[in-house]
C-alpha cells in the first residue's frame, strides 16, 4: 500500500514539473514563434534574454528590494524596451540585406555578448532567489489567453498578424510594417523576460540559464509551426511532460537526448510531409 502510494505520489509530482516547465518553454516559444513568424527571422539569443530578465529580477530583488513578481511587470517592460532598441539598431539594418547569414550571426553574437557580458559583471558563480513562496505552482495559462486575446482583438495584434501572413499587403493598406517588426520584436523578448522573471523562483541564476530554454522555444517553433499561439502553449507543456516523463520512467541522464530524438523525429516528417505535399 505504502509502494502505491509512493508511486503515486512521485507520478503526480512528475506531472506538475511537467505542467511547471512546459509552462516557461510556452512562453518563450510563444516569443520565438511571434518572431519568426511575423519577421520570419530565427531569434538564436532568445535563451540570453531569459537569462537577462533572470538577473534583471536578482538585482531589483537584492538591491531594491522589489518582490519577485511584482517585479513582473517591470522586468517585461524594461525587456520590451530593450528588444525595441536592439531591433531598430541592429535587426533593421539586418533586414535590409535579406541575407539570413547576417541576420545568424547577428543573434548568435548578441547571445554570446549577453552571455559573457554577464559572466563578467556577476561572475559564475550560481545566485538564489528564495521567498517563502519559492518552488510554488505558477499558473501560466492567463499569459497565453491575455497574448492570444491581444493578437486576435486589438488593432495592433491584428496588424501583427496582417504582416505575419503578407508584409506586402500589409503595407498597401497602410499599416506600417517598420513598426510592426519593432513592437514584435519587443512583444518576443519581452515574454522572454517575463519567462526568465517567473523561472527564479524555481531554478539558480547563471550566466549560460538560458541555452536550454532558448533551443527548446525552437522545438516549440518546429512542433507546431508559425502563427499558433495555443498551438505553441501546448507545445511547451507537452514538451515539460515528455522531459519529466523520461527521466521518471527511463533515466534522467537520457531525458535530454529523447527531447532531441523527438524533435529530430518530428522535423523530419514535416518535411517529408511537406515535400509529398508538392
Amino acid at each position: 500500500m505504502e509502494r502505491r502510494n509512493f508511486i503515486i505520489s512521485t507520478f503526480l509530482q512528475a506531472c506538475v514539473n511537467g505542467l511547471l516547465m512546459g509552462g516557461f518553454y510556452s512562453l518563450m516559444g510563444m516569443g520565438q514563434n511571434i518572431i519568426f513568424g511575423v519577421m520570419k527571422i530565427v531569434n538564436f539569443c532568445h535563451g540570453e534574454m531569459l537569462m537577462v530578465g533572470m538577473y534583471l529580477t536578482f538585482i531589483l530583488y537584492t538591491y531594491f528590494g522589489i518582490d519577485p513578481y511584482l517585479a513582473v511587470p517591470l522586468v517585461a517592460v524594461i525587456m520590451f524596451c530593450a528588444g525595441v532598441v536592439i531591433q531598430h539598431t541592429m535587426i533593421t539594418p539586418s533586414l535590409g540585406t535579406k541575407s539570413f547569414t547576417n541576420l545568424l550571426f547577428l543573434t548568435v553574437g548578441l547571445g554570446l555578448l549577453l552571455s559573457n557580458g554577464a559572466l563578467v559583471l556577476f561572475g559564475s558563480e550560481y545566485r538564489y532567489i528564495r521567498t517563502a513562496y519559492s518552488q510554488t505552482y505558477i499558473p501560466l495559462g492567463p499569459v497565453t489567453i491575455a497574448l492570444f486575446a491581444f493578437l486576435k482583438y486589438t488593432t495592433i495584434g491584428k496588424q501583427i498578424r496582417a504582416v505575419s501572413q503578407n508584409p506586402v499587403g500589409a503595407e498597401v493598406v497602410g499599416i506600417e510594417v517598420k513598426k510592426i517588426y519593432v513592437l514584435t520584436y519587443g512583444l518576443g523578448i519581452a515574454l522572454a523576460g517575463t519567462a526568465g522573471a517567473l523561472l527564479t523562483q524555481f531554478y539558480t541564476i547563471f550566466p549560460t540559464a538560458g541555452a536550454s530554454f532558448g533551443f527548446r522555444a525552437l522545438i516549440v517553433v518546429v512542433v507546431v509551426g508559425l502563427g499558433s499561439i495555443p498551438g505553441a502553449f501546448l507545445a511547451g507543456i507537452f514538451l515539460g511532460l515528455l522531459e519529466t516523463m523520461s527521466a521518471l520512467f527511463i533515466s534522467p541522464s537520457y531525458s535530454d537526448l529523447i527531447v532531441f530524438v523527438t524533435f529530430i523525429v518530428i522535423l523530419v516528417v514535416r518535411q517529408t510531409t511537406i515535400a509529398r505535399r508538392k
